[in-house]
């Protein structure tokens, strides 16, 4: 893991993402880059130098968050590991995309919610996208996670080729914090699936990485979400990886698994793509 992206908006919770990289970045020195956008329709990276000066309020507030952000965050979020500063104009779920792409991000950590939530507001549009889009793991967090929080790992999945795919790519993760990886699967009425199924399937998972600890649980639940969190309350287990499916041309109103557990829960949500 060479390069960690972090979409700042200067609110508690992008603060908490940058403090969440910092953690990681301080084990095995890998560079963050810090992309505030100035939200706007216009795709300033096409536009024009010559048509860019009819917009002299958007030009103003690039150059000031340009001169205010490196000092901010080294009061706010003092720390000896590289941090590039990236400011773009346009639309931020599209330029944090675009930076994640052109730097060949590892990872994305974001902040739950961004700049003006309204309290009882479901996850904001902008992590929305990129969970859909974005296709680098992505860390959601509403609070910094501690190297603590990074010692035990829930990985909540369907165990099956797709699934394991996405659990190969937490392995380095797991590797840099010594993570003990607690394989999950939430039987439901609706999926049920023998214990003894399941477990020779997750045991599937461990075969090759035998350098890791590796626990296999199955959990009884009518609802997977919340026993998932259920779970991980019993276990003391802060940080969740799920597989997220294909759902780029989903409409925003279709909300998953991944959406539901950062909303309803404190925990820190690991998306991944299979």
């Amino acid at each position: 893991m060479k390069t960690i992206l972090v979409p700042f908006d200067f609110s508690t919770y992008s603060l908490a993402a940058l403090q969440t990289a910092q953690r990681i970045c301080a084990k095995n020195q890998a560079k963050i880059i810090c992309v505030t956008v100035i939200p706007s329709e216009i795709d300033w990276d096409l536009l024009p130098e010559e048509a860019k000066l009819k917009y002299p309020q958007l030009m103003e507030e690039r150059q000031e968050a340009m001169e205010v952000l490196p000092g901010y965050i080294k009061s706010v979020a003092p720390a000896k590991v590289q941090i590039a500063q990236v400011v773009k104009i346009g639309v931020p779920y599209e330029q944090i995309l675009r930076v994640a792409e052109k730097s060949f991000a590892d990872m994305i950590i974001i902040g739950a919610y961004g700049k003006g939530y309204v309290e009882g507001n479901f996850v904001g549009s902008t992590l929305q996208k990129v969970l859909r889009l974005a296709s680098c793991p992505i860390l959601a967090v509403k609070n910094a996670l501690d190297g603590n929080a990074f010692r035990k790992i829930a990985f909540a999945t369907v165990f099956n080729k797709s699934g394991k795919v996405a659990f190969e790519k937490i392995l380095p993760l797991a590797k840099l914090f010594k993570t003990s990886i607690h394989l999950l699967y939430v039987n439901t009425p609706d999926h049920f699936t023998n214990s003894s199924q399941s477990d020779m399937e997750m045991a599937e998972f461990g075969k090759g990485h035998e350098q890791f600890v590796i626990h296999r649980h199955v959990f009884n639940h009518n609802d997977a979400e919340q026993g998932i969190r259920e779970f991980c309350e019993k276990n003391g287990i802060q940080l969740v990886g799920v597989v997220s499916g294909e759902r780029s041309h989903s409409a925003m109103y279709v909300i998953g698994t991944t959406e539901t557990l950062i909303f309803k829960s404190d925990l820190g949500v690991l998306s991944i793509k299979a």
